[in-house]
Formats: structure tokens, sequence, C-alpha cells
């Protein structure tokens, strides 16, 4: 009988484990690098959301390698493609190197050919579960953006929609042909 190493966030804070992964209820949980044009989109949709952040002094963004520990009472650590925290729910300075004991406001996720769209939703109702505001889940083949809130339908953007940041980053809008280009 095979025995799976438990992990808690503290050990992986002080002695990370080699490679990309996730840490689920304390199993870690192995990442496949994106491919090409998954990377290049999750990098694109970064900047331009970084871009506005930054303009509009809103708060801090993460990138795919940025983790979030969602619960206070699990050994959870899921990093999104890209990441927003608002500036007042910014973990204090001395808090800054550890990984934020926060679910991020928004969630972004860029499906790759290897993800299996049962894995990205229970990714995405995980994040929901912890409090994320809004997750956008973007499909390259399709070209579409699917928006997920707690409290709303989920609505699918495509082409010729609007994708904007509600309540969470007001004033943001981008064209979804735009992300795609």
């Amino acid at each position: 009988m095979a025995t799976t190493r438990l992990y808690t966030i503290e050990n992986v804070e002080q002695s990370p484990p080699e490679g990309e992964w996730e840490l689920i209820d304390g199993e870690l949980v192995l990442m496949t690098p994106a491919g090409l044009e998954s990377s290049s989109l999750g990098l694109r949709i970064g900047r331009i959301v970084g871009n506005f952040v930054d303009a509009h002094d809103l708060g801090m963004m993460t990138g795919a390698d940025g983790g979030y520990v969602l619960f206070p009472d699990r050994q959870t650590l899921r990093a999104p493609d890209v990441g927003f925290i608002q500036k007042d729910r910014i973990p204090p300075v001395e808090e800054l190197s550890r990984f934020p004991r926060l679910a991020p406001d928004l969630a972004i996720e860029v499906l790759s050919p290897s993800d299996k769209m049962v894995d990205a939703l229970s990714k995405v109702t995980m994040y929901l579960q912890a409090g994320v505001r809004i997750v956008w889940l973007i499909d390259p083949e399709t070209m579409s953006i699917t928006v997920f809130r707690p409290d709303a339908a989920l609505a699918v953007l495509k082409e010729g929609d609007t994708l904007d940041g509600g309540d969470v980053l007001p004033g943001f809008s981008v064209p979804v042909a735009e992300i795609f280009e």
C-alpha cells in the first residue's frame, strides 16, 4: 500500500518541492506546463489587467507562480494563471514574502490543450467557495471567456462581446476580440 506524504503550507514555504505544483488538502498536485498559446494568452490578459490596475492604483497582481492559501482551515494552495488582490486587502509588508492567506478578488485561468474541463471547473468552484469574487476561464480553442461570480449566472463571452471588471475592477473593460488578437 502506497503512502502519500502530506504537506502543510509551512512545509512548502520553508522547503518548496521541485517543479510546478499546487497543494490540495495537503497533497501535492503536479502541474503540467502550459503550451505556448495558453502561456502567451495568460501573459497578455495579465498585462492588460495589470496595466489598468497600475494606472488606477487598485492593488496587486500575481502571475502563474503566485500561490494563494484559499482556506484558513485547509492545507490548500492554488495558483491562478493571473490573480488580483484589491489594494485594501493586500497583506502587510512583513507578510509579502509568504503565500497570502486569502483568496484573490479576481482569478484568471487559461485552458491549455492538456487541461480537462472537469478539473478546470473544479478549480473554479474552489475559488468561488474560497471567496473569489470573479473568475474568468479563458478558452483559446473557442476564443471565449466564461465569467463566474458567486451569486450570478455564468456568462460566456465571445468575439463581439466586452469583458468588464464589475465591482472588482471598476471601469475596466476590454473587447474580447482584443484579448485573442
